[in-house]
């Protein structure tokens, strides 16, 4: 990586840690819908695994 690109990765990440400090009610919100996500797309998952193994079965 060259000097230039390690500069701009440290500012960005300055940055985005000045931010989260600053804003923490919006980093919870983010994260919060990062999980309800998350679980509703392994629930869905589960449930084709379910199907499929249950398709499976009948045949």
């Amino acid at each position: 990586m060259a000097e230039t690109e390690k500069l701009a990765r440290a500012a960005r990440n300055a940055y985005r840690r000045a931010w989260a400090k600053n804003n923490p009610d919006k980093v919870k919100a983010q994260q919060e819908r990062y999980w309800v996500k998350r679980a509703e797309r392994e629930a869905a998952q589960a449930g084709r695994e379910r199907k499929e193994a249950e398709d499976g079965r009948e045949k």
